[in-house]
């Protein structure tokens, strides 16, 4: 397991027996006592945190001499590691500097212009594990999934309202499915609202629906998402993504259960589970006013964060065999020894969607070469062909066994993953820019770009 991982010394009994049903760490909080964000404070849970001048980060500084991710605190049944992360300013406590130190009792650091008191406290967390190494079709043997599932495992025996928080790419669409279909409301409907691919003038219809001639295109009434919801859940995807202008009128949905079409005048109640995921810090959102604070409490009421893949690496052959079988469409593949030490190498920015992806890149075209397995500047090269100059080759050995579908689908997503990004730099990372010389619509593009995690 990777060194950052705060798991380490409980590796072995996962891996064998997952015998372990409970993690006890020490608690431990993060206090800005000097500088810009002087009084704004990080209580340490189960998972490693972040503190820098990222919008990413678990803690954000305001503070110019502090790099993006600056330190990485991990937890452990002692107190904390804080480790810093190639920062450009260094840390430091007192006036030697740190690269790496694990704080059993409280102590004062300082990075850039900022001092930081590490509280370790006497009381302890006691975190339920799950027993289990799948929450629906979620897979994970990691503490840090057993963690997540055992939470969802309550939260499948009632209605409460669950925020997913996590990188693109680490699942939260799949564990929002499987919450829904453990639960009591698993015979009911589950509709997913994409807030971050729907145009911003039509988002409003989405949700709550219309009636006919409320607007220009109205042509007839059109049930929107509370409605279809109801008996069910109602998944609010990138929630993050939602207009503030539009965010009181779905805080009044979440609070009284009832809406109104657009261009209408009765109210409609709807009996609905809400589920929402984004992949931004909604609380950072709050604190720079991109999203309403009512709203966040009234999301926030169980909050999973889910955490990336870097941080769990024994779930990666676990995921990469289930990718490969169903790739492969055979139960009774096995993960071949060159390419399990390849996938040990990466550190998986795109996380789950990123290893899937790869997975079927080797599938298609039987190759472990990294540089086919992580994308090439070019279209696919064969790996029995050298190319010439300035032109490509796409193999097609590996799709022969594939209905065309199937295939279809594989080409096009390594047409996408070639073409899109050289065409979005060439537009100076606009999207709409880049959409424009695509020939797509924006919300098209940022779907494409999306799926394949560019």
């Amino acid at each position: 397991m990777s060194t950052n991982s705060p798991y380490s010394d409980f590796q072995g009994t996962l891996a064998i027996s997952g015998s372990l049903d409970h993690l006890r760490l020490k608690r431990a909080t993060i206090t800005v006592i000097a500088g810009s964000n002087q009084g704004a404070q990080l209580v340490v849970g189960a998972n490693p945190c972040f503190i820098g001048c990222s919008k990413e980060c678990d803690l954000v500084l305001d503070d110019g001499f502090v790099s993006r991710k600056h330190i990485e605190v991990t937890p452990k049944e002692s107190g904390v590691i804080v480790k810093d992360l190639a920062s450009r300013n260094g840390l430091f406590m007192g006036s030697v500097g740190i690269g790496e130190i694990c704080v059993t009792e409280s102590a004062t650091l300082t990075l850039g212009k900022t001092t930081l008191l590490v509280s370790i406290e006497g009381e302890e967390l006691d975190i339920p594990l799950s027993k289990a190494s799948h929450f629906g079709k979620a897979l994970g043997i990691s503490v840090a999934m057993r963690a997540v599932f055992a939470l969802l495992e309550h939260a499948a025996q009632t209605d409460v309202t669950v925020l997913f928080e996590g990188e693109s790419g680490t699942g939260k669409d799949i564990l929002a499915t499987s919450l829904h279909q453990k639960s009591r409301r698993a015979e009911g409907p589950f509709v997913v609202v994409d807030c971050g691919s729907i145009p911003e003038n039509l988002i409003e219809s989405e949700l709550f629906g219309h009636e006919k001639g409320a607007f220009t295109g109205a042509t007839g009434t059109r049930q929107g998402a509370f409605e279809q919801a109801d008996g069910g859940t109602l998944f609010l995807d990138e929630i993050g993504e939602l207009p503030l202008e539009l965010q009181p009128r779905l805080l009044r949905a979440l609070e009284t259960r009832s809406f109104r079409r657009v261009g209408g005048s009765r109210t409609i109640s709807t009996d609905a589970r809400f589920i929402a995921a984004t992949n931004r810090r909604l609380a950072e959102a709050v604190r720079s006013g991109q999203f309403r604070e009512d709203l966040y409490y009234r999301l926030n009421v169980v909050q999973v964060r889910v955490p990336p893949l870097a941080e769990r690496p024994e779930d990666v052959p676990l995921l990469a065999e289930q990718f490969l079988k169903r790739s492969l469409r055979d139960e009774d593949a096995e993960m071949p020894v060159d390419l399990a030490r390849v996938l040990a190498s990466h550190t998986w920015p795109g996380n789950a969607r990123e290893l899937r992806n790869v997975v079927e890149r080797f599938a298609t075209f039987g190759s472990t070469n990294p540089r086919l397995l992580f994308g090439s500047t070019g279209l696919v090269e064969s790996p029995e062909t050298e190319p010439n100059e300035g032109s490509t080759h796409l193999a097609l050995s590996g799709l022969l066994d594939l209905d065309y579908h199937e295939a279809k689908r594989r080409v096009i997503d390594q047409l996408h993953l070639t073409l899109l990004p050289h065409v979005v730099e060439a537009s100076g990372n606009n999207i709409s820019e880049a959409a424009k010389k695509l020939g797509l619509p924006r919300t098209s593009l940022h779907r494409m770009l999306k799926k394949l995690d560019l």
